[in-house]
């Protein structure tokens, strides 16, 4: 009777545990999907115990976050100094592409409507709910008076802009009416794709966001990150 009545207690406890977890895989974790999840839980604690830490080493978690969006509106920090590991392990994600349309490769040529500048082109791909890509292109004339062609040509090869069909976007959605911030921020996302990170910095202190949030702190690392 003695070990029926233990056998029944772990099962219960199993079961409340069973049920913490799935709490914790939110809506906008399951539209991400598993593997991009996973990715970006392990981008914010990596941003949390390399660069917060090294940044900002008398401060703790909450306060690194504020004290990190604040210097970001303020245009104080212009380079976010990747670990290599954060750096291959997003660069190298499906995250990625669910995020944006990507560079996939570039070059210079002459600009045929003006022969004192040049052309910087590319060749994008952007990733399709189906898993196919889709190419499209991009160009961008420059003085080579003002910026040599390799300088231009490595700027660029880290272009991109919006991936409106993909999953993080969808996921986005899903938490949008959670809060003020999140539903203008949404909205703002979809209008105009890709934001600088300076004017979305200024709209979280502005809607005074907690950077203890769960989805604050993943906004932070996609958007005012990477």
């Amino acid at each position: 009777m003695k070990i029926l009545k233990i056998m029944m207690i772990l099962l219960l406890l199993t079961s409340c545990s069973d049920k913490k977890t799935e709490k914790k895989l939110t809506e906008f974790d399951k539209i991400l999907g598993k593997e991009n999840s996973e990715t970006l839980h392990l981008l914010v604690s990596e941003f949390e115990n390399d660069f917060l830490k090294r940044q900002y080493p008398n401060l703790d978690i909450k306060s690194g976050y504020e004290k990190f969006v604040t210097e970001i509106s303020e245009n104080k920090i212009e380079f976010v100094e990747f670990s290599e590991k954060s750096r291959n392990l997003f660069y190298e994600s499906k995250l990625r592409l669910e995020i944006y349309c990507v560079n996939d490769s570039t070059w210079i040529e002459k600009n045929p409507w003006n022969d004192k500048t040049f052309l910087v082109k590319g060749r994008t791909k952007c990733l399709n709910p189906d898993g196919t890509f889709e190419n499209g292109s991009m160009e961008m004339p420059f003085n080579e008076n003002e910026i040599t062609k390799d300088s231009i040509k490595e700027k660029y090869k880290y272009f991109v802009e919006s991936n409106y069909n993909g999953k993080y976007l969808k996921a986005l959605n899903s938490i949008s009416s959670k809060s003020e911030f999140l539903k203008s921020f949404y909205k703002i996302r979809t209008d105009f794709g890709v934001i600088e990170s300076q004017l979305i910095a200024e709209q979280m202190l502005r809607y005074k966001v907690d950077f203890d949030n769960y989805y604050i702190k993943r906004l932070v690392i996609i958007e005012l990150r990477y």
